[in-house]
């Protein structure tokens, strides 16, 4: 199935993975405009990109699509992959709207970003000061409102990534693991379970995860996610395309980086994530990966890698 896999938005930075394989390996992604215009009035109308003019990658990939299609302005009608979906729908906030008289004085640079989870809210508000530090103020709040933490400091800005890091070796330390639910007495799976394991699925890919969720066998859950269809047995109904040279514009791109376009191994995003915990930067990987800097920014994103490039490549999702 075609699918939109990845996009890119109007400051540059692509979001997905836009060096996905497609299933023939000799095809080019088709790339088209798609200008996200939500319905005003409903939650996608707060996304981060509505009303930018983006560039969309599509092509035939083994990724799962999601549930809505979209109209590109260059033509076509393509639905999106669960991931993109997720992207393009979430309400993160949006871009106050351009004043033509300049605020007097100006305020100090700010920075602001929130989500809700879990019942509660997450707030950061950061300030520039006059001499170039930033004022971090962190608050946890109810629903209604009542303040439930805080946290407040002031920082330069090249502690912000090691300082990230370190809220994250943090949370794995501190927090206790979920209890696992009782085992699950035989019998088929009720359908209301069934669903469940298809929603989680798509977040959770590890069936040891999974297992021990659902109180079940590793086989237990292939078997149930080969019943519903949504992975497919080894040869089961997929045929492998002809091959067929590379296009010319094709063997051009891996005249630059040589991997484009082809599957990351187990080995290589092993590889990848040591290299980047020893601080080699995103240009260095490119080079060594053979791939693009898009490509190896979304890689680091999906492997939850930790290092320098890790966390340029978080800034510049943001």
């Amino acid at each position: 199935m075609t699918v939109i896999y990845a996009f890119q938005d109007s400051s540059g930075h692509w979001h997905g993975d836009p060096d996905a394989p497609l299933l023939d390996p000799a095809d080019e992604p088709g790339r088209g405009i798609l200008t996200y215009q939500p319905v005003p009035g409903t939650p996608e109308a707060a996304s981060p990109f509505a009303g930018q003019r983006l560039t969309v990658l599509y092509g035939i990939t083994d990724l799962e699509a999601g549930p809505v299609t979209y109209q590109l302005d260059t033509g076509g009608r393509f639905l999106a992959t669960w991931h993109i979906h997720t992207l393009l729908a979430s309400p993160m906030g949006t871009a106050p709207a351009p004043s033509d008289t300049p605020p007097d004085p100006a305020p100090a640079p700010r920075l602001e970003s929130a989500f809700t989870e879990g019942g509660r809210r997450y707030a950061l508000t950061g300030t520039r000061c006059d001499n170039g530090q930033l004022t971090l103020e962190l608050t946890i709040s109810s629903e209604q409102g009542d303040i439930q933490g805080d946290l407040c400091g002031t920082v330069t800005a090249d502690h912000l990534a090691p300082l990230a890091r370190l809220l994250d070796a943090a949370s794995r330390t501190l927090t206790h693991p979920a209890a696992v639910p009782p085992p699950r007495q035989g019998g088929g799976w009720a359908p209301a379970e069934s669903a469940r394991l298809a929603a989680r699925f798509r977040q959770q890919r590890d069936f040891t995860v999974l297992a021990a969720e659902f109180g079940c066998s590793r086989g237990a859950i292939y078997e149930e996610l080969t019943r519903q269809g949504r992975i497919r047995t080894p040869g089961s109904d997929r045929t492998t395309p002809a091959s067929r040279p590379l296009s010319e514009a094709m063997q051009q791109r891996r005249q630059v980086h040589r991997n484009t376009h082809t599957r990351w191994s187990d080995e290589e995003e092993r590889r990848l994530a040591q290299r980047c915990a020893d601080g080699v930067l995103t240009p260095e990987l490119s080079n060594e990966f053979g791939r693009t800097e898009g490509a190896i920014e979304s890689r680091l994103l999906k492997i939850g890698a930790v290092g320098p490039a890790a966390d340029q490549a978080r800034l510049n999702a943001l």
